[in-house]
């Protein structure tokens, strides 16, 4: 740019021009002198002010030369004022690195993600900068730094087109891209995006100028800067920084694992009580002509797996350790091999635990009108249940009467009824008579629709305690070990953990308000019997984590995306871009940010 201003006297003009070092310098042919004269520029002179442009860009200044041109008073003004120019001033501005900047580079780089700095300096400065920012090591290797100049040459062909063959090769090594123009940085993030080489690649852009939109609404997540930034960069973006830092970009990627790792760790958890709730629901339906959960029970199953498990899993904190692995790849589904592993043994699990009680537990008699029925029947795998007054749970059964029939035999096998002349039928303890069979026990709830039994509100007790557990184990999601790291920072999960156990309890024990949800109440006994069933989640948990899952096959299915549906989301990206703003000003100083250079990581 030249600035025009007044100079000597008698309609003399002198027109001054700053700009770029390199590019002033070659339009200048003399020297200021102290005195107000100018001396020729030799080779020697150039060579000295090279030298000393070099120098302050390799300590990161900006450098800026400023040079003017004496135009006599009735001259006419010529066509081209920036040529045949006075050298004035090479000045080195220093913008201070932000001594966050570095660090948050660093987590970066521990998160996967490749950091690129695309910016109007020359290359000898932006290395500069980079160097002190941590984007390039001390040693520069080959294809780390290009200026625009060279990128262009290689990668955009006659017709504008990207030359993906050699953008390829170029872009996994770059870091640097310094005297770009705003079409170099909308020409970097769609070659990254269309690249085939590696996974389909993620790209976030940073900017804060006017021409700077093209490429923050053509990338994947655009981060406008919200003080310096322009209105047309904000509305472009999908993020604004409201303070400038590329540290809050950090921050920006922590919260958004966790908020995807929490929507992930809900799903993992409600998916599980839906397949058990589901086969409990229709097995029992289907096998005993009634579900084992009653219509109420399952609303409050669906209020645990629903609106108290988006509280208690949605609301964990973010921590450093999402910062310690690597971006998800843009295909991936949102179920993963080992959310899906966990899922279906899980919920395995629960099917055999509850299976086992439903048909495995519970006494069977049938009633008669005598006062001292006679007649009992066995059930399968009685001996290993026992009768009415044996452990562990001391239940007639809930199952409707016509199934039990159907499925055992009027043999006999449960202890015959009292009789004081058949030493069978009781035994003596302590030197009291006991009878095998308590005298009442054909006249107690026998189940069904009518009535609230111990082994259904078992059967349910069990249930829930099942998830309340495993909620503890949807926690993680990545194969971790330790389910209970990071327990105790999360208050919203205790509430909530805590807070359906005391409910659930109180659904059982308190007169009218479990007859309202088809339960009655259990002996202490019971109740740790029931907790010891639902504890074994945490156990099993653990048996599950050493288990391979690379077996299981992702696909659309699981929330991924096929490439076919990528490219044409970026095609029609594509043709939006072409309507977008005119860029005309000089790049500012920017960081691109793309994933999975090498197939894995995110850049």
């Amino acid at each position: 740019p030249s600035n025009r201003g007044g100079g000597g006297g008698g309609g003399a003009r002198r027109v001054y021009t700053k700009g770029a070092s390199e590019v002033v310098l070659e339009l200048c042919s003399r020297i200021a002198q102290p005195g107000g004269e100018a001396t020729a520029m030799d080779a020697g002179a150039r060579a000295r002010f090279d030298e000393a442009i070099g120098k302050m860009a390799d300590e990161g200044l900006r450098t800026l030369t400023v040079a003017y041109r004496e135009i006599a008073a009735g001259e006419e003004e010529p066509k081209d004022l920036e040529e045949d120019l006075i050298l004035l001033a090479v000045l080195g501005l220093e913008d201070p690195v932000r001594p966050e900047v570095p660090g948050a580079i660093r987590a970066c780089k521990e998160a996967g993600i490749v950091v690129r700095m695309v910016t109007g300096d020359n290359a000898r400065t932006a290395a500069a900068i980079a160097k002190k920012c941590g984007i390039l090591g001390d040693e520069i290797e080959e294809g780390q730094v290009m200026t625009g100049a060279q990128f262009r040459e290689r990668v955009v062909r006659p017709d504008d087109e990207i030359n993906m063959e050699e953008f390829d090769k170029i872009w996994m090594d770059l870091r640097v891209l310094a005297r770009s123009s705003p079409l170099d940085k909308l020409t970097l993030v769609t070659g990254i995006q269309q690249s085939k080489i590696s996974k389909p690649q993620t790209v976030a852009v940073t900017g804060d100028g006017t021409n700077d939109a093209p490429a923050l609404k053509r990338a994947d997540v655009g981060f406008a800067m919200g003080k310096a930034g322009t209105q047309v960069a904000k509305n472009a973006a999908d993020i604004i920084v409201l303070d400038d830092n590329f540290a809050s970009i950090v921050q920006a990627v922590k919260w958004g694992r966790c908020v995807y790792d929490n929507i992930c760790k809900f799903l993992q958890f409600q998916l599980t009580v839906n397949i058990t709730a589901i086969v409990v629901a229709c097995v029992g339906s289907a096998v005993l002509t009634q579900s084992p959960l009653t219509a109420i029970q399952m609303l409050w199953v669906n209020l645990i797996m629903d609106s108290f498990a988006s509280l208690a899993l949605a609301t964990e904190d973010p921590t450093r350790s999402l910062l310690f692995r690597k971006p998800y790849p843009r295909d991936r589904g949102v179920l993963s091999q080992t959310m899906i592993k966990n899922m279906v043994l899980h919920a395995a699990w629960q099917l055999v635990i509850l299976g086992g009680l439903i048909f495995m537990v519970g006494d069977i008699c049938i009633p008669s009108t005598d006062a001292s029925p006679q007649v009992c029947t066995p059930r399968a795998l009685s001996k290993f249940v026992g009768f009415y007054g044996s452990q562990p749970f001391n239940v007639p059964t809930g199952r409707p009467l016509g199934f039990d029939l159907a499925v055992t035999a009027a043999s006999g096998a449960c202890p015959m009824a009292f009789d004081l002349e058949d030493k069978n039928t009781w035994k003596r303890v302590k030197g009291v008579v006991v009878p095998n069979r308590h005298p009442e026990y054909c006249k107690s709830h026998k189940g069904g629709e009518e009535s609230a039994t111990q082994h259904y509100t078992i059967v349910f007790n069990v249930f829930v305690f099942l998830q309340v557990f495993n909620e503890v184990n949807a926690r993680k999601i990545h194969n971790e070990l330790n389910m209970f790291q990071g327990i105790m920072y999360n208050n919203m999960f205790l509430i909530v953990l805590f807070g359906t156990i005391i409910v659930q309890i109180l659904l059982v024990q308190i007169p009218g308000l479990n007859t309202a949800f088809g339960c009655t109440d259990l002996d202490v006994y019971q109740w740790l019997v029931c907790i010891g069933l639902g504890f074994t989640s945490i156990p099993i948990n653990f048996l599950i984590h050493f288990l391979p899952y690379e077996w299981i096959s992702l696909g659309s299915w699981a929330g991924g995306l096929d490439e076919a549906a990528i490219d044409e989301v970026l095609e029609t990206t594509e043709e939006a871009d072409k309507t977008d703003v005119e860029m005309t000003a000089q790049p500012q100083p920017t960081m691109v940010h793309v994933r999975n250079p090498d197939g894995t990581e995110a850049s």
